[in-house]
């Protein structure tokens, strides 16, 4: 039910918004920029409407002006936004925005950007969006895979980030099975030969559906690996992956 109200809220702001506002909205969002920068929370929220809803970037919608105001402020600690491409229909306004925020750094990906809509009444914002771009969804992606498979070991949740059939283009050892088995089956000999292994991304780049990294991965090898018998000593290796990514998995990786 709150799902349904909430879609219908939407629906019901953007028919508001083809009702042929004539007044230009792009003043008033540069001014939001300008106030979220200074951390003028008290500024910022004298533009949100008492009914606002603002829809963050992970998807949580926040209900009521009280409740925007309380989310942009979390996100105060180390904020900085920067926009271009602002577009107005009607009361809608469009535009793309890169964010600084403590709290994106330490989701690792900083700045992230976001395609903005805000659809207005008057001067006031009743809808508030921002979405991820692709890239930064395909960063983020990356860094799960990185937390949960690489330095967590969960081999399994590797069904969550590989397609079936994905293409490796990295030399493996003979006889490795194709696609997504290989990638398991690689991850379990690293975590045998390395049972403390961790990785550090040291550079993350996207275009299109291609991620790339740059990370260092290091571990005490205490079992086999690529043929060669353990060592015993911990050691530390660069890495660098591109993985193409279509509809939030992994279908093509070439490493070094």
């Amino acid at each position: 039910m709150a799902k349904t109200a909430i879609g219908v809220i939407m629906v019901v702001l953007l028919l508001a918004g083809c009702g042929g506002q004539n007044h230009d909205l792009l003043p008033i969002g540069k001014q939001l920029d300008a106030l979220a920068n200074a951390h003028d929370m008290d500024g910022f929220a004298r533009y949100l409407a008492d009914d606002a809803v603002a829809k963050a970037p992970d998807g949580s919608m926040h209900n009521g002006k009280d409740s925007a105001r309380a989310w942009f402020a979390g996100l105060m600690p180390g904020f900085h936004v920067q926009s271009w491409g602002y577009q107005q229909s009607g009361d809608t306004l469009a535009w793309m925005s890169a964010v600084q925020s403590d709290v994106f750094a330490s989701m690792g990906v900083n700045p992230v950007k976001v395609n903005t809509m805000a659809v207005f009444s008057g001067d006031k914002v009743r809808y508030f969006q921002a979405v991820l771009s692709q890239e930064t969804q395909e960063k983020l992606l990356f860094l799960q895979f990185y937390a949960e498979v690489v330095n967590g070991g969960n081999v399994d949740a590797i069904d969550k980030f590989v397609t079936e059939d994905m293409i490796e283009h990295q030399v493996v050892p003979p006889g490795s099975p194709k696609g997504r088995e290989g990638v398991k089956a690689y991850f379990r000999m690293v975590r045998e030969a390395y049972p403390d292994v961790h990785a550090t991304p040291t550079l993350l780049l996207a275009e299109g559906n291609l991620v790339f990294v740059a990370a260092t991965w290091e571990g005490t090898n205490k079992g086999r690996f690529m043929g060669k018998p353990a060592t015993n000593k911990k050691t530390s290796w660069p890495v660098a992956d591109v993985i193409r990514i279509v509809d939030g998995k992994a279908t093509e990786h070439w490493g070094w």
